[in-house]
């Protein structure tokens, strides 16, 4: 009975917590308090591709506003191995 009892108050608690979860979300929205991280595009950021070379060591792509990088990723460094003006297309 004991038992029973206390894993009824488990459950009822667990309910209770996902319930004012629910309730801080909806309110967060509704106030626009704006809890979601900023997108990369604000800052012009965007990776156009990645290589993966072995374990946490990769090449990247990564456009920044008008420029083109190629970064070089190793577990404790980071290089930029080329970088270029990207060309405004002419249409």
């Amino acid at each position: 009975m004991d038992a029973s009892f206390n894993i009824m108050r488990v459950i009822l608690v667990l309910i209770g917590i996902v319930a004012g979860m629910v309730f801080l979300y909806r309110l967060a929205s509704k106030y626009n308090f704006n809890f979601k991280p900023k997108s990369t595009s604000e800052y012009g950021l965007k990776k156009m591709d990645t290589i993966h070379l072995g374990y946490k060591k990769f090449i990247s792509v990564v456009e920044v506003k008008d420029h083109v990088l190629v970064l070089g990723v190793g577990e404790k460094e980071m290089s930029l191995l080329t970088k270029w003006k990207k060309e405004d297309k002419v249409t």
